[in-house]
């Protein structure tokens, strides 16, 4: 049996590919159910899946309320979470700016 990863810890494959998804999930879920989703399955299974999920739901619900707010203009804002995928899948511990401790135990 395997230990459970702390902030910092090099994720397994597993963790690095869930954590792309729950980025990529806002896409296909609206205001971050795709995200949330995921960090109440790996919660305690992942730090690393629940960091990336949370940090996800975070923003994707944000960039929606900007985007409706601003009639749309503001879903370009939803370009930064390919980048942030990208990043999950490299195995970085790396969040969203202004909401970089989000998710961190």
């Amino acid at each position: 049996m395997s230990h459970a990863l702390t902030f910092g810890e090099t994720p397994t494959s597993d963790d690095k590919m869930w954590g792309l998804v729950s980025h990529l999930s806002g896409f296909a879920l609206p205001y971050g159910i795709g995200p949330i989703l995921l960090y109440v399955v790996y919660k305690d299974k992942a730090p690393f899946v629940k960091y990336h999920a949370m940090q996800a739901f975070v923003f994707h619900l944000v960039a929606w309320i900007i985007g409706s707010v601003t009639c749309g203009f503001g879903l370009i804002l939803l370009l930064l979470p390919l980048y942030m995928a990208y990043q999950a899948y490299l195995g970085e511990w790396k969040g969203y700016p202004l909401i970089d401790g989000v998710g961190r135990d």
